[in-house]
């Protein structure tokens, strides 16, 4: 029987040698790495530089800034007078104060926030819409977040940054009124129509916010319509007056809107109209 020869063991140096090959390759394949990394680190750090720069270049939206009333706050906001609540709404006529009516409340008055005074807080009365190829328009970031609405009178876009600054837009499609209701407690925008039994109207802000947050840092905007000055609060699917002459009326959802991008939107709706403010000119509506 015969015995197999073994290989012959490499000399020692040929030895270390191959070892310390391999210790080089796998230092340099790991500073490549970590120089990879660290490349695509500050790859990304600069594009988020970028965004944020391009971010913080003013759209050049209009009449969207608080009225000199935002600062007329009273030292105290709720009352009992002769066994009736009453909560503060704004300085009327020789600086007279005015007040709500909220004894009768599906809310917990005591439980709002803020309390800037009515219409102080701007909404839209008298939309500004330009088309995509104004000089604003060709501001708008691609991905920035919208809010669309495809209507008869032609798309019409809604910008999400626009929307946080107001709570309320009083628009139309045609004859047909509509109101744009932004609730930053939820961080959504619904649309309904504007016509309680026949009668249009429009809303304004009160300057309170019930929240919805333990910590009160978010909350419904308490909104207010111009003919009856009943309070309405936004519900999931509706538009619901809580207090005053017109109080259990539910406006419904008039149409959906499409939260989307400003690049996908303008895609498929290139003829789109865009909410650019509000023209202060106009004074506000009075019913």
């Amino acid at each position: 029987m015969s015995q197999v020869d073994e290989a012959p063991s490499p000399p020692p140096g040929r030895r270390a040698w191959a070892v310390l090959k391999i210790v080089f390759a796998g230092v340099v394949a790991g500073l490549l790495w970590m120089g990879g990394q660290r490349a695509w680190r500050e790859y990304q750090d600069d594009q988020q530089q970028q965004r944020e720069s391009e971010d913080s270049m003013p759209i050049g939206y209009v009449g969207l800034n608080y009225r000199k009333s935002y600062h007329y706050r009273p030292a105290q906001f709720l009352h009992e007078q002769e066994g009736r609540k009453r909560l503060w709404a704004a300085v009327g006529e020789e600086n007279q104060p005015v007040f709500y009516d909220v004894t009768d409340a599906t809310f917990r008055p005591e439980s709002l926030s803020g309390g800037y005074g009515r219409d102080s807080i701007p909404g839209v009365d008298h939309p500004l819409l330009e088309p995509r190829d104004s000089e604003r328009g060709g501001r708008l970031r691609g991905r920035q977040v919208l809010y669309g609405l495809a209507l008869g009178d032609g798309p019409r876009a809604y910008p999400v940054d626009l929307l946080k600054k107001i709570e309320v837009v009083n628009d139309r499609d045609g004859t047909d009124p509509f109101v744009v209701v932004f609730d930053r407690g939820r961080d959504v925008a619904q649309a309904f129509g504007r016509r309680i039994q026949g009668r249009e109207v429009t809303f304004g802000t009160t300057g309170y916010t019930l929240p919805t947050s333990p910590d009160g840092s978010s909350g419904k905007p308490l909104l207010y319509d111009r003919g009856t000055k009943s309070l309405w609060l936004p519900e999931d699917q509706a538009l619901v007056c809580v207090s005053g002459a017109s109080k259990g009326t539910s406006l419904p959802p008039w149409r959906p809107l499409e939260k989307t991008t400003w690049s996908e939107w303008v895609a498929r709706h290139p003829k789109t109209l865009v909410l650019f403010g509000n023209d202060r000119s106009q004074p506000i509506p009075s019913e």
